[in-house]
């Protein structure tokens, strides 16, 4: 009997993720109910599930209160205790969350984003009818809302907020450092708030940036248009 070979092993796939530039032209692009919906996920990094289960009473002030999940169509419990949490906002998005609320109050509807009928979004409709076709418009690579969250933690990172607030901002169960996990207790509110302000601070610098371009080159285009059209009178 031959021995069985070794064959090599699969490589794993590396995860998607959104850099800086891609989520300032996600959020850059979009209006109202997206708008809010994209600069949420970017700066909270929640799990798909936990913005569907958010409902209006969930936002209080500068605090976001993560309680449930929602998967086809049905509350459940978070993915883990570590899930149940609450995030600090910054200013900026706190202004876009009330612009959100006062439309769903209207409509007379519980959760923060909803179907016409008022039941939570299905993330894997939004994803599929909306976001991959809104990705594909701005030449964005394919991904799912996971892609947002990687992009939370690695911009938290880059800031350098401690490991352990990067942790309980996201849910996590463990930091996989037993000290930390172990020792490293519950890391104080203001410092959620700050990483949240630090966060929020640095999306809004992207996406003005963005704009202010975006606005100085249709200018310039106006411009040369105007220009043109006073030459072809003269002449």
């Amino acid at each position: 009997m031959l021995p069985k070979p070794k064959l090599p092993r699969r490589a794993k796939k590396k995860a998607k993720f959104f850099t800086s530039s891609n989520v300032a032209k996600i959020i850059a692009a979009s209006q109202g109910e997206d708008r809010v919906f994209y600069w949420l996920a970017a700066e909270t990094g929640l799990r798909a599930g936990e913005i569907a289960g958010l409902k209006l009473t969930d936002i209080d002030g500068e605090r976001l209160n993560v309680n449930r999940s929602v998967w086809g169509g049905k509350d459940q419990s978070p993915k883990t205790n570590s899930a149940i949490r609450t995030i600090g906002l910054p200013p900026q998005l706190i202004s876009l969350l009330w612009e959100q609320i006062t439309r769903q109050r209207k409509k007379e509807h519980e959760y923060l984003f909803s179907a016409s009928t008022g039941s939570p979004v299905d993330m894997n409709v939004y994803r599929r009818c909306k976001m991959t076709t809104f990705l594909k418009s701005l030449g964005i690579s394919q991904a799912g809302f996971h892609a947002f969250r990687y992009f939370n933690v690695s911009l938290l990172d880059a800031l350098r907020v401690p490991l352990k607030m990067i942790q309980e901002r996201a849910g996590h169960a463990l930091t996989g450092v037993f000290t930390l996990d172990v020792y490293g207790g519950s890391p104080e509110w203001e410092r959620n708030l700050e990483a949240g302000r630090l966060a929020g601070s640095e999306i809004e610098k992207a996406v003005s940036k963005l704009e202010n371009e975006r606005s100085s080159a249709l200018a310039g285009s106006l411009l040369a248009i105007e220009e043109k059209g006073s030459g072809a009178t003269i002449s």
